[in-house]
């Protein structure tokens, strides 16, 4: 017994004629009728009565019908899935992104694989940066934006953009241009920023940018997350220091002045990715 038996069954049990059964499955009636019999040598039963002018299933065939009907089509359903999960077309997808992509480059990529793969689901996290190299490394993630330089034998990296820092202000502040930005009214801000660690390139451009203005900066509140970071800016408990591409999400009461430090944005994957559906996603990005 196959499956190319089975569907012959099912199709001239839904017909219940030879000729339109036969038509349906592209194969010669006399074809269709050895198939049948061959099942019903096999079974050791009989599957159809037949007339010259009718063919009926037997109580047997009825039940045979009810059990494998919904069997055969989850077979051609799994089978259809299984080819899809093949070419990297079916599955699930786990990006960690840095809130600053939210409302730019993040919608874009979403946009592109729903076109492409509608049968994809994504899920997007937000890291801290001290996990991305982790979750990389225990597929706990598939792929990872981030403001840092991760360096790694398991995980390859991309630069995909650079962009410019800002300083986040209440739109009432003293600081309203770049012009204000002077050593004198930054020393008297506080200040609303990321757990600053040496050694990575979004914290120590920070510190560049202290440096620069000769400030040693009153820190009020620490957060990770720039969502949490501008909600705090807005009700003028502090000022930040953000990449621009914050301005975009950033509420009508901030103000964002460009300053010429850069970030970079990486994409960090597994090294020698063989799941093609992530395969298929990184050329994408």
């Amino acid at each position: 017994m196959d499956i190319q038996q089975i569907t012959s069954f099912l199709t001239l049990a839904d017909e219940l004629h030879f000729w339109r059964a036969s038509f349906k499955l592209n194969i010669t009636q006399s074809a269709l009728s050895r198939q049948i019999q061959s099942l019903e040598s096999e079974l050791n039963l009989a599957l159809f009565t037949r007339s010259k002018r009718k063919v009926e299933l037997t109580a047997a065939g009825k039940f045979l019908y009810q059990q494998w009907e919904p069997l055969l089509q989850q077979l051609t359903y799994s089978t259809r899935y299984a080819q899809k999960i093949h070419r990297g077309e079916y599955g699930s997808l786990t990006i960690n992104h840095p809130g600053s992509i939210s409302h730019n480059l993040l919608p874009d990529l979403l946009a592109h694989i729903s076109e492409l793969y509608p049968d994809v689901k994504v899920e997007l996290v937000q890291l801290k940066y001290t996990q991305e190299e982790e979750f990389l490394k225990a597929f706990k993630i598939d792929l990872a934006y981030s403001r840092y330089e991760h360096k790694s034998d398991f995980i390859e990296s991309k630069l995909v953009w650079k962009e410019n820092f800002g300083f986040a202000v209440p739109i009432n502040h003293p600081i309203q241009s770049a012009e204000d930005l002077t050593s004198d009214l930054l020393k008297q801000q506080r200040f609303v920023l990321p757990t600053l660690q040496h050694g990575y390139v979004f914290p120590e451009t920070i510190f560049s940018i202290f440096n620069h203005y000769q400030i040693n900066p009153v820190i009020s509140y620490e957060s990770d997350f720039g969502s949490t970071v501008l909600s705090l800016v807005a009700k003028g408990l502090g000022i930040a220091i953000l990449p621009f591409s914050f301005a975009q999400q950033a509420p009508p009461n901030i103000r964002f002045i460009k300053i010429p430090f850069e970030i970079p944005l990486y994409l960090y994957w597994r090294k020698n990715e063989d799941n093609p559906l992530v395969i298929n996603i990184l050329k994408l990005t």
